[in-house]
């Protein structure tokens, strides 16, 4: 069995059982629940068991003839290859990574609008209080951070890379990434970020810059949900640039997401720049470096097998949602 078909393997695991997660808490017992307490059950399940617990047992199994160590390390969970570089990264990508999202997720607001497709009726998370932020902030940041990460960037994206090239893991990694919420309104921004995530995994031989990125992403969009609620000094800010319907907070908001595109691409580009040259190069959207070069062959059928079904499945459920988002 290859590593690929074992890392593959582990990650269908989780994903299945995250789908069945998802169709449970559509049943009673969840539907008796506050939106508070679903947030609170379903992210310590679907992050710590079906995207931590799970997984890494199953990979474990498959991989028994090597150590935890080992297997940490071949998904990058051990020094980078220039830690100042990847420190850097890791900064640069906190800051500019919401802009960037939402730049896609602003044309997937449109695209979906234009079909028809309905948001949820859902009321959100109500915040009493600072604790209860600091609570979803752990629930809906920090646990992301550790657990997507290492699903998609840790067992995922390390395990396509065999008998696969760079540029297939990340933009493979990628699109499982976007799948994985099956949320409409996530597809595409999740898609955009995945490739930013994985292609600074790849170039700096570490995951700490996906992780710091992820964190700062779901942060911003926790706190701005928080202040918007509040109605605090943030919230006035943030209505003032982003809601106010003028000529100059419109062209402020589009220098500001256009800065943040150059930004993150600049920051690949330089990533690319501190790497060894790609065996067989070809430019991931005409603008990023990237190796095509397979060094243990191209994958059979049946190393792919299990990635095909976990992708089929998720595509499948993701299509129920867009339907039945646009005619409920």
């Amino acid at each position: 069995m290859s590593v690929r078909l074992k890392h593959t393997i582990a990650y269908g695991v989780s994903m299945v059982s995250l789908m069945v997660l998802q169709i449970v808490a559509l049943t009673k017992p969840f539907a008796a629940l506050s939106d508070y307490d679903i947030e609170i059950v379903y992210s310590l399940l679907s992050q710590v068991f079906c995207m931590g617990v799970l997984p890494l047992s199953v990979l474990l199994l498959l991989k028994k003839d090597e150590s935890v160590k080992a297997n940490f390390a071949y998904m990058r969970y051990g020094k980078p290859k220039d830690v100042k570089v990847c420190l850097l990264a890791s900064l640069g990508l906190m800051v500019l990574i919401t802009p960037f999202t939402t730049v896609f997720n602003a044309l997937t607001t449109m695209i979906l609008n234009i079909i028809g497709y309905k948001r949820g009726a859902r009321v959100g998370i109500i915040y009493n209080n600072v604790g209860d932020l600091f609570l979803i902030l752990f629930l809906a940041a920090v646990l992301p951070a550790v657990f997507e990460e290492f699903t998609h960037r840790g067992v995922l994206l390390s395990g396509l890379e065999d008998r696969g090239s760079e540029m297939s893991a990340v933009v493979l990694s990628a699109v499982c990434f976007g799948l994985m919420h099956t949320n409409p309104l996530q597809f595409i921004y999740a898609v955009a970020g995945g490739l930013v995530f994985g292609a600074a995994v790849t170039k700096t031989g570490s995951i700490l810059p996906a992780m710091c990125a992820h964190f700062a992403n779901n942060t911003m969009a926790m706190y701005i949900d928080y202040s918007l609620q509040k109605e605090n000094k943030f919230a006035e800010l943030y209505r003032l640039v982003v809601e106010s319907e003028n000529v100059f907070s419109f062209a402020f908001l589009v220098a500001a997401l256009a800065f943040s595109v150059f930004g993150v691409v600049w920051i690949l580009q330089y990533l690319a720049r501190k790497t060894e040259k790609p065996v067989s190069e070809k430019k991931l959207f005409g603008i990023l470096p990237m190796d095509v070069y397979a060094p243990n062959g191209k994958a059979t059928l049946k190393d792919n097998a299990a990635l095909i079904a976990t992708m089929v499945s998720e595509t499948f459920l993701l299509a129920v949602m867009l339907v039945w988002g646009i005619f409920r």
